[in-house]
């Protein structure tokens, strides 16, 4: 089985098709979106796409109001178990996503607006794989409803899939809104989704200065930051440094030196020595005071 095709177990798919079958019939009870429908086995004998403009009443009108009546009024004599499942879709979350990953048991749908969240969605009813195949992401989609179910995050099975191609700045743009949601958020895999973690001043400057987009996208924050405490500025040019040790190792290997200790001030290589104790010395020399822990100390071993 392809990372694509992973699914609900099939007692628990058939769970939520039942439940959603019986809130669907319940809506269009209410507003009559479709005439011959009066039973979860009516509902049965229509094709999916047929039933999308019942599917959308539900969120087109007070979808809250509506999940809160249907458990209330429980026309279908659900057990106790099965409403409080049902009532749990309250939390809803409904709108535009970019799918952005496949993972062994689900798919990463980032909602890419202000915070930017992503969440791990199973499907029910279809298999991620029989709507795209994993070399076409990301792709863009509307009309998405995710649900909590059994303690994960579920889509309904109806999906539009937006006419936009991904490429340049753009498939950029996606990667670092993906990036800040992981930090903001984490990959959120229930819902309602958690409130945003407060981080510190030091956790917020190490995700600014994780790679070089960071760097450039939050020039300011970053600039903020560091001027805020000693630490902060340590740790700017710690990861300054780590920066250039990337590139460094390559540029030593080139040359064919042996292994040696290198310190990194931002992107200026200051001092070397063969061990990490004979730099440490040297920095305390040739450092400003109380600045010899600034620099990145890279340990080269061709």
């Amino acid at each position: 089985m392809s990372e694509a095709d992973r699914r609900l177990s099939e007692e628990s798919e058939q769970r939520f098709l039942d439940l959603y079958a019986h809130l669907l019939v319940y809506v269009n009870d209410r507003f009559e979106v479709i005439e011959e429908i009066e039973t979860v086995a009516d509902l049965e004998q229509h094709y999916t796409d047929e039933l999308l403009p019942l599917r959308n009443t539900l969120y087109n009108e007070s979808t809250t109001d509506l999940i809160e009546d249907f458990v209330e009024q429980n026309p279908a004599d659900l057990s106790g178990a099965d409403l409080e499942q049902v009532a749990a879709w309250t939390d809803f979350v409904a709108g535009e996503f970019v799918v952005v990953r496949y993972r062994a048991n689900d798919a990463i749908f980032l909602d890419w607006t202000e915070p930017p969240k992503a969440y791990a969605v199973r499907p029910a009813r279809l298999p991620f794989a029989e709507l795209w195949d994993e070399s076409a992401l990301p792709v863009p989609v509307s009309s998405v409803a995710l649900l909590p179910f059994e303690g994960e995050i579920v889509y309904d099975g109806w999906v539009g899939v937006k006419n936009i191609i991904f490429g340049g700045s753009l498939s950029t743009d996606i990667d670092d809104e993906y990036e800040e949601a992981k930090h903001r958020f984490g990959i959120i895999d229930s819902l309602p989704a958690p409130e945003e973690d407060e981080k510190t001043d030091a956790e917020e400057l190490r995700f600014y200065m994780k790679n070089k987009r960071n760097r450039e996208r939050y020039a300011s924050e970053i600039e903020q930051l560091r001027q805020k405490s000693d630490k902060l500025e340590r740790i700017y040019h710690q990861e300054m440094g780590k920066a250039r040790a990337r590139s460094l190792g390559r540029e030593l290997r080139e040359l064919g030196l042996n292994e040696a200790y290198v310190a990194i001030y931002d992107d200026r290589t200051i001092t070397s020595a063969p061990s990490e104790s004979e730099v440490r010395e040297l920095l305390e020399e040739i450092m400003p005071t109380g600045k010899a822990d600034h620099p990145y100390i890279y340990h080269f071993d061709p």
